[in-house]
């Protein structure tokens, strides 16, 4: 039988600004999904989920490859996927109702149906009461609200959505899901094919019959995992519980190296902690013990995405400050050490581990080598990206600058451009 959705080799890339290298986002893409398939999109920040829904829903059209929906090249605006956006996407000049009514007016349909339409999809999501309200007025998570409601009100035949419950209080986001789900088990609801992308596993394992492992830089698909929990599921029973237990152990300690190449070394993992300050691996550091912790009680006792708390928990890691143990974080040896230091005594240890870690003895030998021991910071960027070609390279020099002036290998100088060796990195 024919896919329902089928992406056939597909790639997006963004022009390299100046002499820089494209951006490749998305790598070789192949991926089918069935009528009646229920797939939600895993990874870590930058992995390209968000990009590979709007792919499907012809928001943008890929620089190679085809999307494809009942077998036709997508061209345009996909007819019968509907998305919800993380972002919310409302027109601010129009109310709840009006927001609503905007897509099933263009889909030509009667004021009777639009009326009908409106209003069940409102009760669905709680919203009963707010139709003349406009989006100013409403909180973050009620604004997420209106734009679930507005997709579902148009019938899709595809629901994407993009995250659609990180903006929703927990109470609000779990109603969410559980209607939902009651739609995913209902052989009778017309919508049966629904494309999530999530950072949260349970959301994942209770929603998806297939969950999808992106890779980042480039994106690409690392995983196809499936998920054969009969519907309703229950997120307490040891089956539920298993398969999160699965996935997290993926997402934490999968390597994924790229096809033909030896596994990375350790200087190539570093882009993994991209964007992380010192700052952030002292509180973490702050609030682990040598008690085990489960990454993701940790994840969400902190309020905090669970890529975004792993790549700070692989900082800690790599500065042998904790241990990462199936799913669990723990104080190394050096970690209880470093708690019980003084200020001066925690700067000299995280110091002496940055000194030696292999991106910077690489950096450090850049600079050093350089005249005056100084490369201007257009130049150091450059060779970056050379060193890291998929990478965001932003984020990771910003993760080296502050972690070199932390550690006192390097100087900054804002005014000039330039970054500077110091005395300590000459003499390491």
């Amino acid at each position: 039988m024919e896919p329902l959705i089928s992406l056939e080799g597909v790639w997006l890339e963004y022009p390299g600004q100046k002499n820089a290298p494209a951006a490749t986002i998305l790598q070789d893409i192949h991926l089918s999904i069935a009528e009646n398939d229920i797939v939600a999109l895993l990874g870590p920040s930058g992995c390209g989920k968000s990009t590979l829904i709007r792919l499907v829903a012809g928001l943008i059209s890929p620089t190679k490859g085809t999307v494809k929906f009942h077998g036709r090249e997508v061209d345009g605006i996909c007819p019968g996927v509907a998305m919800v956006f993380q972002n919310f996407a409302l027109f601010p000049w129009l109310s709840v109702q009006g927001n609503i009514h905007l897509p099933l007016k263009q889909a030509g349909l009667s004021d009777a149906e639009v009326a009908a339409r409106t209003k069940h999809s409102l009760e669905m999501v709680g919203l009963t009461g707010y139709e003349e309200v406009y989006p100013r007025e409403l909180s973050g998570g009620m604004k997420q609200r209106v734009g679930i409601a507005r997709a579902l009100a148009v019938n899709p035949e595809v629901l994407c959505m993009d995250e659609p419950f990180s903006a929703l209080d927990v109470l609000t986001a779990e109603s969410l899901r559980n209607e939902l789900g009651r739609l995913c088990a209902d052989a009778a609801n017309p919508l049966r094919t629904m494309i999530s992308v999530t950072h949260n596993i349970e959301e994942a394992v209770y929603l998806a019959k297939r969950i999808i492992v992106l890779a980042a830089h480039p994106g690409r698909v690392a995983l196809d995992l499936p998920n054969p929990l009969p519907y309703p599921r229950n997120p307490e029973s040891p089956e539920f519980r298993a398969v999160m237990e699965k996935i997290h152990m993926i997402l934490t300690h999968h390597e994924l190296p790229e096809p033909g190449t030896l596994p990375a070394d350790e200087h190539s993992r570093i882009p993994r902690v991209s964007g992380v300050t010192i700052g952030e691996v002292l509180g973490l550091v702050s609030l682990c013990t040598t008690v085990p912790t489960d990454l993701f009680e940790l994840a969400d006792e902190l309020h905090e995405e669970f890529d975004s708390m792993l790549r700070v928990i692989r900082a800690a890691e790599m500065l042998g400050l904790v241990t990462t143990p199936e799913d669990d974080v723990v104080l190394s040896p050096l970690g209880e050490k470093f708690q019980a230091a003084s200020m001066s005594e925690r700067k000299a240890i995280l110091a002496e581990r940055i000194r030696i870690l292999p991106l910077y003895r690489r950096v450090q030998d850049y600079v050093t080598k350089a005249e005056d021991h100084t490369v201007d910071m257009d130049d150091f960027l450059a060779i970056l990206k050379t060193w890291y070609p998929h990478q965001d390279i932003g984020p990771l020099a910003r993760t080296v600058v502050s972690w070199g002036r932390y550690a006192d290998l390097l100087v900054i100088d804002s005014s000039k451009k330039t970054i500077q060796a110091t005395e300590q990195a000459l003499i390491a």
